[in-house]
């Protein structure tokens, strides 16, 4: 009789000699033949390692421009995952699985808070990476209990079974498919030489930018329309000095580089998340109209509103948005294309920490409307133009456009409320 080749647990493989048998004890247990082969319970804990890390390793690539920290987190979570698959299949044992457990409980918590914070990545992807790695971390714990768990199954409850692991290698690549949610458009390479975002370069298209209700939203009111005039072609020098107006407009946006920054400078939310517009966030103080100089031109280290791609605290800066009190749009960025719009009979009020917008900018709400819900009326805003000037944020309609098309309620949708606003926030 050979010696003990293997143990999982509690039960011993042994391997014997014709002839040979081993004594038999009161209370042993009858040793399991040697097949090379794992059995169907880290099997099947395997394949749900696999198909999480899968979804992890998808997470980080939709969350590497936005955020570098998250995206390493998530990565790192997928290859951990992707070890102690790797080791169940090979080495199975009892520490291993009480590891593996660990592991998963702590990967469950991350896909939990991708669900109820940034959506980085789309609810439904979330939801079938939550499930994998919980229902990973209660198979890991009960093998770490009885390791034999299915080893004598026969073969037709093994056959039976195996449906389930085929079943979540399909929920996973349908959840492959689900749409990424506050992640930006694939970001433009860059050189240090190049940091200027350029003006009014077209982004990578993306689904739905042609829908009628993003070109409803591009259409806009008429001071807004204007901003789709043509481009004017400029001047080797005048193009040199808007260039470096927005590489510093870029690296004011940088300042603040996500909502949760925003917040901790003073700034309030101004409306709410808005499709092709994002989610404004306003200083309130003097310095908000620093952005334009004396002779009406522009100051673009000193934005009066950061924009971020949600209102989640994560949510990743994505423009920034100038204004200015005169009496009309002032001359702002070198050239003739940046053009400036307002709002009309706008209603306004100030509360629970932020700017609320009751009725839809532009409607025919009377001043006495505004009244009876204690707010501000405004027949006339100030001017303001927006700044797409973040790499990997460009708006398909150029730098100053009014709308970017590229900018998604979260969910990558455009559901919104009565006054304009996503319905999901964050």
């Amino acid at each position: 009789m050979t010696d003990l080749v293997d143990r999982i647990g509690d039960v011993s493989i042994v391997e014997t000699t014709p002839g040979h048998e081993p004594p038999q004890s009161a209370d042993a247990r009858p040793a399991l033949p040697v097949t090379g082969r794992p059995g169907p319970g880290p099997v099947l804990l395997a394949v749900m390692l696999g198909c999480s890390a899968i979804l992890l390793f998808l997470a980080s690539a939709q969350h590497a421009a936005g955020g570098r920290a998250v995206a390493v987190g998530l990565a790192v979570a997928g290859w951990a995952q992707v070890v102690v698959g790797v080791g169940v299949l090979l080495r199975p044992s009892r520490t291993l699985f009480q590891w593996t457990t660990v592991i998963n409980l702590a990967v469950t918590a991350l896909w939990i808070a991708l669900l109820v914070g940034h959506h980085g990545t789309s609810t439904y992807t979330a939801g079938v990476g939550t499930t994998l790695a919980c229902l990973a971390a209660i198979a890991a714990f009960a093998l770490a209990l009885r390791p034999s768990i299915a080893v004598t199954w026969p073969s037709s409850t093994a056959v039976f079974w195996s449906v389930i692991p085929v079943a979540m290698v399909v929920v996973t690549t349908t959840a492959l498919s689900g749409p990424a949610t506050a992640s930006p458009p694939a970001a433009r390479s860059a050189t240090a030489g190049a940091a200027a975002p350029n003006a009014f370069a077209n982004s990578v298209a993306v689904p739905g930018q042609n829908s009628s209700r993003f070109l409803q939203i591009a259409s806009g009111n008429d001071t807004e329309k204007s901003e789709l005039k043509p481009y004017v072609p400029l001047d080797s020098h005048t193009q040199a000095q808007l260039s470096q107006q927005l590489a510093v407009a870029l690296q004011a946006a940088k300042r603040f580089p996500t909502v949760a920054d925003a917040k901790a400078a003073g700034m309030v939310l101004a409306g709410g998340m808005a499709p092709g517009v994002g989610a404004h966030y306003q200083v309130l103080n003097a310095s908000s109209l620093e952005g334009i100089n004396p002779d009406g031109s522009v100051n673009p280290a000193r934005p009066a509103s950061w924009i971020y791609a949600s209102t989640a605290n994560d949510a990743p800066v994505v423009g920034v948005m100038f204004e200015s009190l005169s009496a009309t749009a002032p001359s702002g960025f070198a050239g003739p294309n940046d053009h400036w719009h307002q709002h009309s009979n706008l209603c306004i009020t100030f509360k629970n920490g932020m700017i609320g917008v009751p009725f839809a900018p532009d409607s025919s709400v009377t001043p006495q409307e505004c009244t009876n819900v204690h707010g501000v009326f405004m027949q006339k805003t100030v001017w303001m133009v927006h700044a797409w000037v973040v790499p990997g944020w460009e708006s398909p309609q150029g730098a100053f456009s009014h709308a970017n098309l590229h900018i998604y309620c979260p969910g990558n949708t455009d559901l919104i409320d009565a006054i304009g606003f996503c319905v999901h926030q964050s």
